[in-house]
């Protein structure tokens, strides 16, 4: 039988859908940060059963009689399980509602809905399908207010758009699940996310075709170049059509060598102004809103870790802050960086656009500080796009940006490996455990990390500086 959830996973991968089938399955794809919307994803669930028998079935003016939760049924080589069904008395059809923890339907979430239908109007007469899910627009005050916390779209029109191509592949899908040999299904694109490597990337290079920036985002250009078994990034032709930067990452990779534009990198660095800040936060994104002011999905910023350079000659100082209280971080955490930050200097920041969105999150929870987190964000200099504008670019990057690919070509002391705590989603995940759900206590960890998170920024940038051969930066 395959399941809505193997029709999804032969979307991602055929080969990954023959892999599950077969127990080829090799690693397991739920990391830590997947989990988490899982475990989100079930609080919201429960929320909107809440919801539905609360408010819902008022507006049809039913009772829990007319209301069916999570039926399953099966048809032909199709199994499924949908949220909620309620028998309309106006139309005497069944609406069907599927809940999904996001605040926006999305084009999975479509193909999902339409073999949910395709299944179940087979048992039952339905009549509108909605998918039900959490309204962005949503702020908590007091209480959560069920009404306003969720919203719902009519998928009706986008069925019957879908429905044909649906049921090909679902089709398609139960083709595959019954092979018995792997050889001529399609695999994935996405080596790094792969749950079966030795299966859809047997003889991976170090340094793929699928490092190439954003390739996957264009799967007939990464087909055509498997089609001429071009596996390396070392064999990509000059003459293969890929977007500017993706031609400057292949070109850098192919001539193993760093590439560094000195003086455009000098032109970014004047902008620095003494004293420098270099700052970095922690953040949990919850699904139901945990605070008053906040919306779902708005991160709740529990953590800085502050590095300050005074001046070119001045001893490195180091400030951190983490909340371990069951009560809104913001208040305390942006009261103890306005005495650290004062009015002047730059802070030094990797990826603008996250923080400078949390200081507008918290400004607009919190106007006594919105003068503040302006001014901030006014003074922000993001260390990341030198890397990310290919102004610095090396081989060994892979084509990435992130910190934790940068720091081990520039800065070989340091490190993130044999850390507790290693990467944000277990920080996020495991800080929540521990203040909400009385778990281990890992401050120390918690501590530990982010500090290395502005310790690498600061060494970054001097290693840096070194390159461009500049003392007076």
């Amino acid at each position: 039988m395959i399941s809505k959830t193997d029709y999804l996973t032969y979307l991602d991968s055929p080969l990954h859908l023959w892999a599950v089938k077969n127990g080829k399955i090799e690693k397991n794809i739920l990391d830590t940060y997947t989990q988490h919307l899982l475990e989100q994803g079930y609080d919201v669930e429960k929320l909107a059963i809440q919801y539905t028998k609360k408010y819902l079935l008022k507006e049809y003016g039913v009772t829990e009689e007319n209301l069916l939760v999570q039926p399953t049924h099966s048809y032909e080589y199709y199994q499924a399980r949908t949220d909620i069904l309620i028998l309309n008395p106006k139309t005497n059809k069944w609406d069907m509602y599927e809940v999904k923890s996001s605040t926006s339907v999305k084009p999975i979430h479509r193909h999902d809905v339409t073999f949910q239908y395709l299944v179940f109007k087979e048992k039952y007469d339905i009549g509108d399908v909605y998918i039900l899910h959490l309204n962005k627009e949503y702020v908590k005050d007091g209480e959560i207010y069920l009404p306003e916390l969720f919203t719902k779209e009519y998928l009706n029109e986008e069925i019957k758009e879908l429905k044909d191509e649906v049921i090909q592949k679902r089709y398609d899908a139960y083709l595959v699940s019954k092979m018995k040999s792997n050889e001529n299904i399609p695999s994935c694109i996405k080596p790094k996310d792969c749950p079966c490597i030795s299966l859809c990337h047997p003889n991976l290079p170090d340094y793929s075709i699928y490092d190439i920036n954003k390739i996957s985002q264009n799967e007939k250009s990464v087909r055509e170049l498997e089609s001429m078994n071009i596996f390396n990034i070392m064999d990509v032709p000059k003459s293969f059509k890929l977007t500017p930067k993706q031609r400057f990452q292949v070109n850098v990779a192919q001539s193993e060598k760093e590439y560094i534009n000195t003086e455009a990198i000098k032109e970014r660095f004047s902008q620095l102004k003494y004293p420098l800040y270099f700052l970095d936060y922690e953040t949990f994104n919850s699904a139901i809103p945990e605070f008053n002011g906040y919306s779902p999905y708005t991160h709740i910023v529990f953590q800085y870790s502050l590095h300050i350079k005074r001046s070119r000659d001045g001893d490195l100082e180091h400030y951190e802050y983490l909340h371990t209280e069951k009560t809104d971080p913001i208040p305390t955490l942006l009261s103890s960086l306005q005495d650290l930050l004062g009015t002047d200097g730059t802070i030094v920041i990797w990826n603008k656009t996250f923080e400078s969105t949390r200081n507008k999150e918290m400004g607009k929870i919190y106007p006594e500080f919105r003068e503040f987190t302006e001014s901030m964000n006014e003074r922000m200099f993001d260390l990341m796009k030198i890397f990310q504008d290919q102004l610095y670019d090396d081989p060994r990057f892979k084509g990435s940006y992130s910190i934790k690919n940068v720091l081990p070509v520039l800065v070989k002391d340091l490190s993130y490996k044999d850390m507790g705590i290693s990467e944000g989603s277990t920080a996020m995940t495991s800080w929540y455990d521990m203040v909400f759900n009385e778990g281990k206590d890992i401050r120390d960890d918690l501590l530990t990390y982010c500090k290395l998170d502005t310790l690498a920024m600061v060494e970054i940038y001097k290693e840096i500086k070194k390159k461009v051969q500049d003392i007076n930066l």
